[in-house]
């Protein structure tokens, strides 16, 4: 289980929803409740949450949110910055469609982000997303 502070039996669950760059709105989100449990528990920094939460998962850009806050271990701050950075990357680089859907990327600019953003927390582009971040205590917070 992860150093959950509140000491309750059972499990804490993070789920994140995809949505593109809309996605943004999960984290902010998340922030306030990160704030909330610095606040109700009294801590003197804000909680990462993956210090809070045994589960992060998600699908499509919340799996990136999931990756972030989870085996990278980001604080929401740090993921915030990441995806804006990265969407704002990947979806101003539109490919083409003939059916006209707006909401097609090019998948080697997303994938150019993800191993930027994998390097820059691990120090390498190709480690594994079950090994633990290098220099960093075994997180107990499953993604």
């Amino acid at each position: 289980m992860s150093r959950n502070l509140d000491k309750r039996p059972g499990l804490n669950l993070l789920s994140l929803d995809g949505g593109g760059i809309t996605g943004l709105s999960s984290l902010l989100i998340i922030k306030e409740i990160m704030l909330g449990i610095q606040g109700k528990q009294r801590l003197e920094a804000v909680p990462k949450p993956c210090e809070h939460f045994d589960i992060i998962a998600g699908t499509g850009t919340g799996a990136i949110s999931a990756v972030m806050l989870g085996r990278l271990q980001m604080s929401v701050d740090e993921a915030i910055t990441s995806y804006v950075k990265q969407m704002g990357a990947v979806f101003s680089e539109r490919k083409y469609s003939i059916t006209g859907n707006t909401g097609t990327f090019k998948a080697t600019v997303l994938e150019r982000q993800l191993k930027e953003m994998v390097r820059g927390a691990t120090g390498n582009e190709n480690d594994r997303m079950k090994a633990q971040v290098q220099g960093e205590a075994e997180s107990q917070c499953k993604v």
